[in-house]
């Protein structure tokens, strides 16, 4: 495996991030290192050379490539990348820090994926880069060029970085170039590097504005249509026209948007980009893909490890039920287990066995149909983990979700956490096999904890929070003469005795019916049931404090 670091004036970097490699439980023989100095006017050769017996003595070769002009980061990268030979190519930021185990679960990721995967993007901490990604799948629209893997064969075809981009978008240009031609890019989760890229959240850096507008343009020249080009040009002169990010920056703006008419042939040639009809490009404002929210969560591991029960409902649809539990094999958090309560005869207890006898699964049928309340109440008293979470068979978690929630409960006063999810409504084509088409992804619960609130409508999908076994134990589960809005009610009642931590980050997905008939006869039954609730939430006794109360009249601006 070879290590590829661009250096600029990185002294302060050095250590700590070659540091962490050689602390890596993995076999570092077999790790080659280049690190490409652009230039540097301070002492960033002297520290590598200081560094490097060291690091001889660990590592397969420590290799320093002296530039004698800042080549920029694409070309200082292609550089590092042609005095190497090994068949997959890591590029990471010179202000990482690997984790022990971030190169042994990259490794397990490259080999669990198929021959069309090209590219593997690393999770960075503290801040996740928040575009979107396939929960199931793992694959993403573009990788991030601050700490990823490709192979190196698929890299030479595509000639590398484009050279003409200095900094800034050529991560997107080397993902969309490797995917017109029908490669895969896929996200390792579990393959954690520390990122320095910002000293404080919403840090606006003046060389990533710049340079991130006018390469944007140069993107949209290369794969765009016309009116790509032309929607790109109207955003650049509506920059111009509104306050400036930070001082002089329309000056820059201005003196690269002139330079970059020069490149516009370049970008056009049509032999650079594969003609691949799953490839489409997309074009935000100047970003390149959907968001979840949570870019600046400040991501940590969970100071402790208790045990996670899952509780799945199920009914006799093992296609769909797969789906769930493939998006739980991809949790970052290993201590779970995974309750399945089928509400009837037993049709997925064989699919479970043989596609998933890996993981720790209790799995049981109930025979005759007990509805859906009273299926999670038997899931939850077999349940053995400290925290419980559901997650009814067509929802799913980003590989986060029970990290995210555990971090935040261990750590915590509190003894339910929540965080926001993603409202997906899809159109089914096929039961089985489960065929389907995402049409989009909402966000439409955003709402911090408020009892108040809570009590007048439900703003936490049920996949959404995880509360500790305990609050079952001490005050009940579902009410099961309910067959909807069971968890809303759940909600209330245990609010009654907690607070909930709101954490601001997307970490899961609730699909609901694209066909409007469907949700018509959806929320017909949803109503019903909110008759039904209100008047048995007569009897309870919410207890509020007048910080409360003010609290609900300023989010109402009153």
């Amino acid at each position: 495996m070879d290590l590829i670091y661009v250096a600029y004036n990185s002294q302060k970097w050095i250590k700590r991030c070659f540091t962490s490699v050689i602390d890596s439980n993995y076999q570092l023989k077999d790790v080659h290192i280049y690190v490409v100095d652009n230039a540097s006017i301070d002492n960033t050769v002297q520290e590598l050379n200081k560094l490097k017996p060291q690091m001889e003595k660990k590592v397969g070769s420590f290799n320093i490539i002296e530039s004698k002009q800042n080549l920029g980061f694409g070309r200082g990268n292609n550089l590092g990348f042609s005095k190497g030979n090994s068949d997959i190519v890591c590029f990471f930021n010179i202000d990482t820090e690997l984790m022990p185990d971030t190169l042994l679960e990259l490794e397990k990721s490259v080999e669990d994926s198929s021959t069309d995967v090209a590219m593997w993007e690393l999770r960075q901490f503290p801040y996740e880069h928040p575009k979107l990604y396939d929960a199931l799948t793992l694959e993403c629209l573009w990788s991030s060029g601050a700490a990823f893997a490709m192979r190196r064969d698929i890299y030479q075809k595509m000639g590398g970085f484009d050279e003409r981009i200095f900094m800034y978008a050529e991560d997107v240009d080397l993902s969309w170039r490797l995917r017109s031609f029908g490669y895969k890019i896929k996200y390792a989760p579990k393959a954690v590097i520390m990122h320095y890229s910002y000293e404080e959240a919403g840090v606006v850096k003046p060389n990533q504005h710049v340079f991130g507008v006018i390469n944007n343009l140069m993107l949209r020249y290369r794969f765009g249509s016309w009116k790509d080009i032309w929607k790109g040009h109207t955003q650049f002169w509506g920059l111009m026209a509104i306050p400036s990010a930070f001082p002089n920056s329309k000056k820059l703006l201005m003196r690269q948007y002139i330079k970059h008419f020069g490149n516009i042939r370049h970008f056009m040639d049509p032999k650079a980009h594969g003609k691949c009809k799953d490839f489409a490009p997309l074009f935000l404002g100047w970003d390149y893909s959907g968001n979840r929210d949570g870019g600046y969560y400040v991501n940590e591991f969970p100071e402790e490890n208790p045990k996670v029960s899952i509780i799945v409902r199920t009914c006799g649809r093992p296609s769909v039920l797969r789906e769930t539990l493939v998006s739980l094999r991809n949790q970052t958090y290993d201590n779970l287990e995974i309750v399945i309560v089928e509400d009837g005869e037993n049709c997925a207890g064989k699919m479970v066995n043989d596609e998933f006898g890996d993981m720790n699964i209790v799995y049981f049928a109930t025979g005759e149909k007990v509805g859906r309340s009273k299926a999670g109440n038997l899931a939850m008293e077999r349940a053995t983990g400290k925290y419980l979470n559901f997650l009814d068979d067509d929802d799913l978690f980003y590989p986060d979700h029970v990290e995210v929630l555990v971090t935040q409960l261990v750590k915590g006063e509190n003894r339910a956490a929540y965080s926001f999810a993603f409202e997906t409504p899809i159109e089914i084509y096929s039961k089985e096999p489960y065929e389907y088409s995402v049409k989009n992804y909402l966000g439409i619960h955003k709402q911090e904890f408020d009892k108040i609130m809570l009590c007048h409508h439900n703003y936490i999908p049920i996949q959404a929070i995880m509360f500790e076994k305990s609050l079952f134990d001490e005050f009940g589960g579902l009410d099961e003469s309910l067959d909807a809005l069971e968890d809303w009610d759940l909600w209330v009642r245990y609010s009654l005795h907690t607070d909930f931590t709101c954490v601001k980050k997307t970490t899961s997905i609730y699909r609901v019916p694209h066909n409007k008939a469907i949700n018509t006869e959806r929320q017909k039954a949803l109503d019903e049931a909110l008759v039904i609730v209100r008047k048995k939430h007569k009897s309870y006794v919410q207890k509020v404090s007048v910080y409360d109360i003010a609290k609900m009249f300023n989010n109402r601006g009153i």
